[in-house]
């Protein structure tokens, strides 16, 4: 099976997260849910990962040790 990388960023100021599958590419945004969107490759429609707007509001981060994050039950990131 291959692997993909999987690389989170947060934004503290804006209080976004990017969940990023695999490597970078040009990508549009389809809204799944209020505040979350997933991003897709332009050319293969590929899932290339997540944003996650308002994500501490959404209670996704109570400390370091314990992250929540609520994605649709049928996603599925192995190649």
């Amino acid at each position: 099976m291959k692997q993909k990388k999987l690389e989170l960023y947060y934004d503290a100021e804006a209080d976004i997260l990017e969940i990023n599958i695999g490597e970078p590419s040009p990508c549009y945004f389809d809204e799944v849910d209020d505040d979350l969107f997933e991003a897709h490759d332009e050319k293969t429609n590929e899932l290339k990962g997540y944003k996650i707007l308002n994500f501490i509001k959404r209670g996704g981060f109570s400390d370091l040790k314990k992250i929540k994050i609520l994605l649709p039950a049928g996603v599925d990131i192995r190649t």
